[in-house]
């Protein structure tokens, strides 16, 4: 069963969904109270009654991790399109909580920003700690997956100042610029990779692709980032996107009222819509 969070008459709670049938705990008292709570009691839960319940009224973040950790330019055909050699290790940057943005959520586009991006990924979420991993063992660390749209701020991304590079910073931490969701897929329920993104704007395929792609799999992500930094629970890395990105095609860039769906096999279907900024109005 895939976990989510959402509310139902303004209150939170924990749900299981399958097969498009939505479940909560019977009794919630003895129930994980959250999202990461579910994921260190994990175990317990198929031995917990559920009861089919109505599907949340609006989805939640599932969580909020403590890291939050994108690797650049990760797949061939991205790679590619951006004219820019395959990277010999990962090259990752940083997002942070306040980007985070619901299943069914709207991203807001900044005033002024003229090149709002999409970049369907996958999303891994970590279930144990862990420092120094090998590859051979990064699995056994994955709690399950999610998918995520990492949006881009091309403006502010391409206004790196030599020799510092790109503003990584500027161009990637909008607010609701990581729209995640519309569950986790627990890894025992996960069909396994290879896997296939596919990202629609206003019904029109812009991105599809395969993690076939990848240059780096997810167990050298988490292996490499591991060499340095303590890897826990509810930590969020992600695949990178494949090719069909607005900055390297003809297509245009994410307009308000824009409706984009990012559809990963084996996990669902994330969907998010754009608006202006009410606050720049």
């Amino acid at each position: 069963m895939n976990l989510l969070s959402g509310k139902w008459d303004g209150k939170e709670q924990l749900f299981l969904e399958k097969n498009g049938r939505y479940y909560t705990f019977v009794n919630r008292s003895a129930a994980p109270g959250s999202v990461p709570e579910a994921i260190e009691r994990w175990g317990e839960i198929s031995q917990m009654d559920i009861a089919e319940a109505r599907r949340p009224q609006v989805f939640s973040v599932p969580l909020r991790p403590e890291k939050i950790l994108l690797p650049a330019v990760n797949f061939r055909s991205h790679s590619a399109e951006s004219s820019l050699p395959e990277l010999k290790e990962p090259y990752f940057f940083c997002k942070f909580a306040h980007a985070l943005l619901p299943h069914k959520g709207s991203v807001v586009r900044p005033r002024g920003v003229e090149k709002l991006d999409y970049e369907g990924e996958i999303g891994i979420i970590i279930g144990k700690s862990g420092k120094y991993i090998e590859e051979s063992e990064a699995e056994d660390y994955i709690f399950g997956y999610t998918i995520v749209d990492d949006i881009s701020l091309r403006d502010y991304q391409n206004q790196g100042q030599q020799p510092y590079g790109k503003d990584w910073v500027m161009g990637k931490n909008a607010d609701t610029a990581l729209p995640i969701g519309p569950w986790i897929t627990p890894r025992e329920e996960f069909e396994g990779f290879p896997t296939t993104i596919e990202t629609k704007v206003n019904g029109e395929v812009r991105q599809s692709g395969s993690t076939e792609d990848m240059i780096f799999p997810v167990s050298r992500l988490i292996s490499r980032l591991s060499r340095v930094m303590t890897l826990v629970p509810g930590d969020l890395i992600t695949t990178g996107t494949p090719a069909g990105v607005a900055q390297h095609t003809s297509k245009q860039f994410l307009q308000p009222g824009d409706k984009v769906e990012i559809t990963v096999n084996g996990i669902g279907t994330l969907r998010h819509d754009v608006i202006e900024d009410p606050a720049g109005s």
